[in-house]
């Protein structure tokens, strides 16, 4: 009985194959979507499948035009269509259901078409006649696809459009995509790819390529791995000499002790060398797992700088920061645990199923017996958890998120006694992580015994039936023992990888978290061959300088301007106006989407960015203080600076006698943001850390508006030895802050209204500036009042 014939070579090939290539659909159930589909010019591409095919068949796509309105007529969240084609325009909406439901509306009947803007919420309304016959809601979200239809609308009503030169387009690289192009599922507005289609084999190949610095290191580990394997397949093939020639079970056999005591030293032995090796295996593969985490932080850390300022404003802080920190350590956990005791799961379930067969082929014919229910069940369980585990981690986010915003704004939360509010906040995102843990943790501790009663059965077959055969003398007890040996060690892996599942989802997922920072191509770079200058003279000219943040509604309208070397500008004008718009283009926050912005005559697209940066200096409103001692937040732009350079600059900002005032003096510790310094200490810092680096060009960004006036005047002079031969521009509300500027820019809807002196616009009857300054003083006067009252 225990020998094997050649014709179950095949049959055998056939078994350990299909065993491999079940044990890997495992590590992704998806490799028929990895590859990417090619950009479709199908119009009606981004739509879900069933719309897309109806729509198909009703109208001609080449003339279609698709925008996403994602609100009902009762402001709730809908996932709906507007679709513009053959004199046509549809509106379709997903029901309860799931079907789509939706009918036409005939454009010949429409006089005309408005955008009304509201706040977050905006609605396109047709008209005829001047009535509304028909209103739809979509969020700001979706406001520039619904501009473009609007102007296709307007087009074929005749109508001219307002914009008949609209902004260009962004790159596309740089938008989101709002849906996944393999499934038309909506990508969420926290994920830069569909959860859903992420292919957790490709993810988490792409680590490897952290490994290539460390291969010497990883294949030391792989092979110890192999030599634990190895060493664990041998032992339970000793069990058969031992019982049939060293114990004399075996017919006609007698007792041989020296054999026997041969084979418990050798057991010994390779029990010495399994204990050594998974000790020097798991040294050095939590070695090498530290420093891929390592290296992964320090290379998202530093991609997160080179990222624009556009990525920030719609990432949540707690996010990125939950990327870095523990998304990063599950990496290591991976890499140093999980990625070994997955190959050696493989490596023993191949070496046992070849050891079953070549023991007694017949028997491990019933060991097989169960292995398609477990796979079948760990597919099964894999989509499930996997869809678990993409909920959690975005309820972490947003858990980590509450706690982000709340810490920085403990001030206001207790000044406004909103504590309660907070944690109660606090607590339904809590709830919501816990939910989703119970959720998870039902299924998998219902998969867990319902697998090990799978295997359970395949152990009673080989016990009833090797049992029998062995009393019937057709199989010898020492080969019933090795069996029963490597039957456990083949079920025990698949158990074993059935648990992996987990790890490897929360390892998928962290990963595709962090390659979704790598992937993310900053929008404002260097060009290749930028100029790199270590002086500029200050000159400074916008030429027909347009801007939008959203690509549809225009901040900054065809400015033009010119800015001499040295002088001094103030920019005025009501709040909305774009004067902070066009202090972030000219440090190259963003880039301009018509026009360009010069200095020195050159397009700042042409100079190296951070040598650009470097030349000009910036004061806020709100000065930002880094924990640290007090010098190394005025040095922080200049971090070689001397001692003696940072007291001279401190004199410059009047900062230098309230620091001496301190027990500590400079090396007084500065805590988070700047907080326990007052708000004009925090400001005069920032001034003396801006004439340290002495830039070429200044801006001042309501550098005076949150302080007391005896503050203001400290702070004025500061300034006024900062601006001294440099090129200033300077935002005010405050408008008697700009009397010294050289000339004034008054901005109102983004485009430059009035220009000249302080004398002169305040003396030009029904000026803005002048009935700005007219109001200011008229409010002080009232608050002087009061006072003296």
């Amino acid at each position: 009985m225990g020998h094997f014939p050649r014709s179950m070579l095949l049959p055998l090939a056939g078994t350990v194959g299909l065993g491999i290539i079940s044990v890997l659909s495992l590590w992704d159930c998806e490799w028929s979507m990895d590859t990417p589909e090619e950009n479709n010019p199908d119009p009606l591409g981004h739509l879900p499948s069933e719309l897309r095919e109806r729509l198909g068949r009703e109208i001609a796509i080449d003339s279609a035009a698709v925008a996403q309105c994602d609100l009902d007529s009762r402001g709730r969240y809908a996932d709906g269509y507007l679709v513009l084609a053959d004199g046509r325009l549809g509106y379709f909406v997903r029901a309860d259901d799931g079907l789509w439901r939706g009918d036409w509306l005939n454009t010949g009947n429409l006089t005309g078409a408005v955008i009304v803007e509201g706040l977050g919420i905006n609605l396109l309304r047709l008209l005829t006649d001047g009535k509304a016959v028909a209103e739809y809601r979509f969020t700001l979200r979706h406001a520039r696809e619904v501009a473009k239809l609007h102007r296709r609308l307007e087009r074929r009503l005749g109508i001219e459009t307002e914009e008949p030169h609209p902004l260009k387009e962004r790159p596309h690289k740089a938008e989101k995509k709002l849906r996944c192009e393999k499934c038309g599922r909506v990508i969420p507005p926290w994920s830069e790819m569909c959860p859903a289609c992420m292919s957790r084999r490709k993810v988490l190949s792409r680590l490897m390529d952290f490994v290539k610095p460390y291969k010497v290191m990883a294949w030391f580990g792989f092979s110890m791995a192999v030599l634990v394997t190895v060493t664990a397949l041998v032992r339970p093939y000793l069990a058969k000499p031992m019982f049939n020639k060293g114990l004399g079970l075996a017919k006609g056999q007698e007792p041989n002790f020296d054999l026997l005591l041969t084979c418990i030293l050798i057991m010994v032995g390779l029990m010495i060398i399994t204990a050594v090796g998974n000790a020097v295996r798991r040294r050095f593969m939590a070695t090498l797992g530290s420093r891929i985490a390592r290296d992964v932080r320090n290379q998202a850390y530093t991609h997160l700088h080179k990222l624009s300022l556009s990525f920030f404003s719609r990432k949540p802080t707690g996010s990125l920061v939950t990327r870095i920190t523990s998304d990063s350590d599950r990496i290591w956990d991976f890499v140093a645990f999980t990625v070994v005791e997955f190959i050696i799961a493989i490596l023993t379930i191949v070496g046992v199923g070849v050891a079953l067969f070549l023991l007694n082929w017949k028997l491990a014919c019933f060991v097989l017996i169960p292995i398609p229910l477990m796979l079948f069940l760990m597919a099964t369980f894999h989509k499930r958890m996997h869809r678990f585990f993409r909920r959690i981690h975005h309820r972490w986010s947003q858990m980590t998120a509450v706690v982000a915003d709340a810490l920085p704004g403990a001030r206001v939360i207790k000044a406004f006694s909103q504590e309660k509010r907070e944690i109660q906040k606090f607590s339904n995102s809590n709830k919501r992580v816990y939910d989703g843990e119970i959720e998870m943790i039902t299924l998998f501790t219902l998969f867990g015994p319902v697998l090990m009663l799978c295997s359970q059965v395949g152990t009673i077959l080989v016990w009833v039936i090797g049992g029998y055969w062995t009393y019937k003398g057709w199989m010898e007890p020492g080969t019933l023992v090795a069996y029963i040996g490597y039957m456990w060690m083949f079920y025990a892996p698949i158990h074993m990888l059935s648990h992996m599942d987990r790890m490897l989802n929360r390892a998928a997922t962290s990963v595709s978290r962090i390659f979704e920072i790598l992937d993310t191509e900053p929008t404002i770079f260097s060009k290749t061959g930028a100029e790199t200058v270590e002086n500029v003279r200050g000159q400074i000219e916008l030429r027909d300088v347009s801007f939008s943040y959203d690509g549809v509604r225009k901040v900054l309208k065809n400015i033009n301007l010119k800015i001499g070397a040295g002088e001094m500008i103030g920019l005025a004008g009501p709040s909305g106006g774009g004067k902070t718009t066009m202090i972030n283009l000219i440090c190259r926050f963003y880039d301009v989407l018509e026009g360009q912005i010069l200095i020195d005559g050159v397009d700042i697209r042409d100079y190296e960015l951070q040598a650009l940066r470097k030349r000009i200096g910036v004061v806020l409103q709100e000065p930002f203080l880094f924990h640290g001692t007090v010098a190394e937040n005025i040095a922080y732009g200049l971090p070689e600076a001397s001692p003696d350079e940072i007291i001279e600059a401190a004199r410059a900002a009047n900062a230098h006698e309230f620091i001496v005032g301190f027990p500590d003096g400079y090396d007084t510790m500065v805590g988070e943001r700047g907080q326990t310094l007052s708000g004009g200490e925090r400001q005069r810092i920032s001034i003396a850390r801006a004439i340290l680096d002495n830039p070429s060009i200044l801006i001042l960004d309501e550098a005076t508006s949150s302080v007391d006036t005896e503050t203001e005047k400290l702070i004025q002079e500061a300034l006024d030895r900062l601006v001294a031969d440099r090129t200033t521009i300077a935002i005010a509300h405050r408008l008697s802050t700009l009397r010294k500027a050289h000339r004034l820019v008054v901005l109102d809807k983004g485009e430059i209204i009035e220009q000249g002196t302080h004398e002169e616009l305040a003396g030009k009857e029904g000026g803005l500036y002048a009935k700005l300054l007219h109001t200011q003083t008229e409010l002080q006067s009232v608050m002087a009042v009061g006072k003296s009252s």
